[in-house]
């Protein structure tokens, strides 16, 4: 049975990612920023709590779950937009979407690489955004929520160059505009069909591939 670790399950994608793995006879390691959001009532989904801003609890779960082999590592936690212009920023927000979005993925593949190599499939797949992409910028604003993205996209790449010698294949892969709190609401795809469309693109990565910007439905994206 294949393991998947993910974070951010508390809700949207990160819930359907914990809900169709195990359908589909994963062990999943759910984690959540509040364990109030376990999902109950499925043997296979293991509950942790682990906010991606907080050392300590990364640490706990290392702890926890010591050499156990991860075949998937799932980093979805993350903020969403910010909407300030210029003159009405919100900097404080600005610093957190920094912190959960880049900062948190680099600390989970630091803290679970070891777990990931010891794994069958060891891959990596961070959910990132289309709004990271400099190229397709064409309407400017939320400065903090692009800039963390982007940021997301630059680490990720290194990894995928630092992590390939141990077998371990990165993605970094956008879900498409979700109807999801993060995505601002009202989005046009449903989060059980992007949740689908990841894993079938997930689970068709090569280790030549390494390190792609994608699409939930595996077009690549300009950087």
């Amino acid at each position: 049975m294949p393991t998947v670790l993910i974070t951010g399950c508390d809700t949207g994608l990160g819930r359907e990612f914990a809900s169709q793995y195990a359908r589909d006879g994963w062990a999943v390691i759910a984690t959540h920023r509040d364990l109030a959001n376990a999902i109950c009532g499925t043997p296979s989904i293991r509950n942790h709590a682990l906010d991606v801003t907080d050392p300590d609890q990364f640490a706990a779960l290392k702890r926890e779950l010591g050499d156990e082999p991860v075949d998937l590592l799932l980093s979805n936690a993350g903020v969403g937009l910010d909407t300030g212009r210029l003159g009405s920023l919100d900097f404080d927000y600005v610093r957190r979407m920094y912190e959960v979005n880049t900062i948190g993925p680099l600390r989970l593949v630091e803290t679970f690489a070891d777990n990931v190599a010891a794994g069958i499939q060891r891959r990596v797949a961070v959910i990132t955004s289309r709004m990271g992409s400099i190229g397709l910028n064409l309407s400017g604003g939320h400065y903090g929520y692009r800039a963390s993205k982007a940021g997301l996209n630059a680490m990720a790449r290194s990894l995928a160059i630092d992590l390939f010698g141990r077998g371990i294949t990165m993605l970094l892969i956008h879900p498409g505009w979700v109807d999801t709190a993060g995505g601002g609401g009202g989005g046009a795809l449903p989060v059980d069909v992007s949740v689908a469309s990841m894993r079938g693109v997930i689970g068709r990565l090569g280790n030549h591939e390494t390190g792609q910007f994608l699409s939930y439905d595996g077009t690549p994206l300009q950087w």
